[in-house]
């Protein structure tokens, strides 16, 4: 019987557990490598931690590894109820923010340089004495793979954008699918991600649907992501907060200093902006700028069997 110690987090209104002891020593030269090793060899700890009993369909994980780049200061990896994603911001901000009040990372006055299997991540906290008020996550370059893609589902044909911000995104919206953003309508926006990640198909494998609507209060837009088909996330999501500003950027749609509200399904809001420009093996791309904070929930030990 094993022993997992975890520090929880929520980062808008999505479950981050970092765990801190009694996870593996994740071998690889790269953190691709690092990934792989871990989709083959974590599986059984990713459903202790993040499934029933212990976790739930919002719970994401996160685990730091020994670097790969030179001046970074960690790796790490992520995990949820859905499997392994390539990158989470959600995760990022949730252990950038428990291991600086925690101490796991010293010595750190302004910006962590954390290596992804995405790439290398910049976190800029915003500390308040020893606690960390907010993170501003600078991604990896981000950019409209498909514009204006054709997709046909059991009830109706949509038009999706294929968008990269650290992980292949679908965007719809909402009212071409007939499907409201709310939580109400949970069970119709995981039937509809899953018919439209598989009308996609395995060329384009999207990590998840992100379906645009119309904005609340004061945000600039509201979404809900269903991510890999199957879970319906709780926060409006980082790389996916990336993933449409690629797209809103090559509609024109972005005012540059201006930061964009994006809200979720539950209400909970991160903040985005573009940092520069610039074109890429022949592709528009833009670095973006996501902000948002995490709330330690609790300090656990779980059994492992």
């Amino acid at each position: 019987m094993r022993r997992v110690r975890t520090i929880d987090a929520e980062v808008a209104g999505e479950a981050v557990r970092l765990i801190v002891e009694g996870g593996p020593s994740v071998p690889g030269r790269t953190m691709m490598e690092k990934l792989a090793w871990l989709r083959k060899s974590g599986e059984g700890l990713r459903q202790v931690l993040m499934l029933e009993p212990r976790g739930h369909a919002g719970m994401h994980g996160a685990l730091f590894t020994e670097p790969v780049s030179p001046g970074a200061h960690a790796g790490l990896l992520s995990m949820h109820a859905a499997g392994f994603p390539v990158v989470s911001g959600e995760g990022v901000i949730g252990a950038v923010t428990l291991a600086l009040e925690n101490r796991l990372i010293e010595g750190v006055d302004s910006e962590l340089r954390i290596d992804t299997p995405a790439g290398l991540v910049r976190a800029a906290p915003r500390r308040d004495g020893d606690r960390v008020s907010k993170v501003a996550l600078t991604l990896v370059p981000s950019f409209v793979h498909t514009p204006a893609l054709p997709v046909q589902t059991a009830t109706r044909k949509v038009m999706v954008d294929i968008a990269f911000g650290g992980e292949l995104y679908a965007i719809a919206d909402s009212e071409a699918t007939g499907i409201p953003v709310d939580m109400s309508n949970e069970s119709k926006l995981l039937r509809m991600g899953r018919e439209i990640r598989d009308a996609i198909g395995s060329k384009l494998p999207v990590h998840g649907t992100i379906f645009t609507g119309a904005p609340r209060a004061s945000s600039d837009l509201r979404t809900a992501t269903v991510l890999d088909g199957a879970v319906l996330r709780r926060s409006p999501g980082a790389t996916g907060t990336a993933a449409l500003l690629a797209v809103l950027d090559a509609m024109g749609l972005v005012v540059d200093e201006e930061r964009f509200r994006h809200e979720g399904i539950l209400g909970t809001v991160l903040y985005g902006r573009i940092e520069s420009r610039q074109r890429l093996d022949d592709v528009d791309t833009i670095t973006p700028v996501i902000e948002g904070a995490a709330r330690v929930t609790g300090f656990h030990e779980f059994l492992n069997w």
